[in-house]
């Protein structure tokens, strides 16, 4: 699976002020309702929630892949967001999160789901792609360091 088959760049934020985990799922959730209106912001939002308190979905080196899934999502769905400041998500590492992959699927899909977390688990243990997505300077930047392939 490809990135931009779940991204696109309406559904990225380079530079997001928020000051805590609830906050920041919270203007996630509303960043993927903007462009997605069939999905109900607030089911979202506290499923979200509801994941996070079955243990943290922080990877480490700053990076945390929030992941639900919507019975009223069709397709997977991924948003990105680059931190202003990075926000503590209960890190193994004790680093706090500045990169977040938010991740959306349909109730029915369980495959799909599990190869994607890996994919983007993959990409996010390259140190240059990492740093791409943290020197980011715009949206559209970000969007675009998301789509490189890292070298493994």
């Amino acid at each position: 699976m490809k990135i931009e088959s779940i991204l696109i760049p309406e559904r990225t934020n380079c530079g997001m002020a928020a000051a805590s985990k609830k906050k920041v799922l919270e203007q996630i959730a509303s960043l993927v309702t903007e462009s997605l209106p069939q999905i109900d912001n607030e089911e979202l939002f506290q499923n979200l929630i509801a994941r996070e308190r079955l243990g943290t979905t922080a990877l480490g080196n700053g990076i945390a892949i929030p992941h639900c899934r919507l019975s009223d999502c069709d397709d997977m769905i991924c948003a990105l967001v680059q931190l202003q400041e990075a926000v503590d998500f209960g890190a193994y590492d004790q680093i706090p999160v500045k990169i977040i992959f938010l991740l959306i699927v349909p109730e029915t899909e369980i495959e799909d789901h599990l190869q994607t977390l890996s994919m983007l688990a993959r990409r996010l243990e390259s140190d240059d792609y990492r740093t791409a997505l943290l020197n980011a300077t715009s949206d559209i930047d970000l969007y675009q360091a998301a789509l490189q392939e890292p070298e493994l």
